[in-house]
């Protein structure tokens, strides 16, 4: 029988790159940990085990992952940090391989094992005691002892996946702001994309189950609750029986809840929309008015290269209905310059179609190709500088029409939701047509002002992403109905 250690409680720092689904997984990493004894630290100098959520969806946020983990790794030098675990979508890709690539890495976790982290870090810790021949009376100095084998897997990368199941979550947002994680993968084939490698098909949670999270998370003062996932919209195709729901159907239990006076829903795919839905969030008084959909290209052949499964003329009925059925919509979009193939008459298109639909948000991302995806195959690369250009440019035509939507707002009165202190006394705080953390803020001024509350203010100025405000009175968070 191998031998065995016992380990007392050890101070746990987790660092999430990435997306709002990679920050999921690591609140419920956290929470499996925190239950079974680990004391988180914000101090990573000070942390004994270290675990790393990467992101791998681009080259460029694997070398984010890259530095990052050296970096950390570099601690192991200074005789505190025993263990480093290196977890997420940069695990699920290259596995072990990352270890021979950075020193100082101890195991490797997968998307689909987030539930195996408990055991793999005792397995770390119990391996980093046998080298040091640390005494088993060293290790039973602390509160909770466990036992754990001296020897054990330091790689558990399987199917790929993430956090679905009610596995205890420890929230790394504002106490007032929460996601809700409603699938994982994505059924859909863009050919830009290695997401389908990395998280797997579409796969949904129950609606009961996320109902009951729900309830548990406005319980414990959530007022605003994030639908993400990697196709919101396909919510429910994957579910057995005739009658599985739809995302409608769980946007309407959802505010059934109790407590909650914000909804929102993020990472929506054209395809999947249709007028029940349009009507729903135009509609339903917890449901703000606010469409995340990327929309990568516009110009035909670009969409057909991508796989998009769409076109300009059908994107541009689909646009023109959500403005006619949620009146006061706020658009966020996403595209991608510089896709192989792209000319200038492709771009050209698209700035064009920036310029008419006016969208309240942009995100520019310059091409990268990815060796699992199709397109790196593609012939017609387009030259770094010309691609960066290009993403420079619409974007700057981006700021300019923001610019000016903001500033048609100065002198409205709206309600906020104030998240928390910014840098000059005043408080940060979104209308309901700012997502939480990936948009522009408004910076309210006024007496007695706090974190989760409502407010009533009067905007006062703008700049080309953010509103300045001041504050006319507070509201009951209880608000349903009257946040508009």
């Amino acid at each position: 029988m191998a031998p065995v250690y016992w380990l007392p409680t050890i101070k746990l720092h987790l660092t999430t790159l990435g997306c709002p689904k990679n920050q999921v997984d690591s609140e419920a990493m956290l929470g499996l940990l925190a239950k079974d004894g680990f004391r988180p630290t914000g101090a990573i100098e000070d942390a004994e085990l270290v675990v790393v959520n990467t992101c791998a969806f681009l080259g460029s946020a694997v070398e984010e992952s890259r530095r990052t983990i050296r970096s950390i790794a570099r601690l192991k030098s200074r005789g505190t940090l025993k263990g480093l675990v290196v977890a997420g979508c940069w695990a699920q890709r290259d596995g072990a391989a990352i270890a021979q690539q950075i020193k100082g890495v101890d195991a490797v976790l997968g998307t689909g094992s987030v539930e195996k982290v408990v055991g793999l870090a005792r397995a770390v810790l119990a391996r980093a005691a046998a080298r040091t021949g640390e005494s088993t009376r060293a290790h039973a100095a602390g509160t909770a002892r466990r036992r754990v084998p001296a020897q054990g897997p330091l790689d558990e990368v399987h199917a790929p996946g993430g956090a679905l199941t009610s596995l205890p979550r420890a929230l790394s947002t504002p106490r007032h702001v929460a996601y809700l994680k409603i699938s994982e993968g994505c059924d859909h084939r863009c050919t830009f994309c290695i997401i389908p490698h990395l998280r797997g098909d579409q796969q949904s949670r129950p609606l009961a189950s996320l109902v009951a999270e729900a309830r548990l998370l406005a319980a414990s003062g959530v007022k605003e609750l994030i639908l993400i996932g990697q196709d919101t919209t396909a919510y429910g195709v994957d579910l057995p029986g005739p009658d599985r729901p739809r995302l409608v159907t769980l946007l309407k239990a959802l505010g059934d809840v109790d407590g909650l006076v914000w909804i929102r829903v993020m990472y929506t795919y054209p395809r999947e929309w249709d007028e029940e839905l349009m009507d729903v969030l135009g509609s339903h008084p917890k449901l703000v008015k606010y469409v995340d959909m990327p929309l990568q290209h516009i110009h035909d052949v670009m969409l057909k290269k991508m796989a998009r499964a769409s076109n300009r003329a059908r994107t541009e009925r689909l646009l023109a209905e959500i403005r006619r059925r949620i009146p006061g919509v706020r658009l966020r979009t996403s595209f991608i310059v510089g896709f192989p193939g792209e000319t200038k008459e492709h771009y050209e298109s698209l700035r064009s179609f920036v310029s008419d639909m006016e969208f309240d948000k942009v995100v520019v991302f310059a091409y990268e190709p990815e060796r699992e995806a199709p397109s790196s195959g593609f012939t017609g690369r387009v030259p770094e500088r010309v691609k960066e250009s290009r993403r420079a440019r619409l974007l700057e035509l981006q700021q300019g029409i923001s610019a000016r939507k903001l500033a048609r707002r100065v002198g409205a009165i709206e309600t906020v939701l104030i998240d928390g202190p910014a840098d000059d006394g005043r408080m940060s705080a979104r209308t309901e047509g700012e997502a939480f953390e990936v948009d522009g803020a408004v910076f309210v001024e006024g007496p007695g002002l706090a974190p989760g509350q409502f407010a009533r203010v009067r905007v006062t100025g703008a700049s080309a992403y953010d509103l300045w405000a001041t504050a006319l009175s507070t509201e009951p968070v209880a608000l349903v109905g009257g946040t508009r």
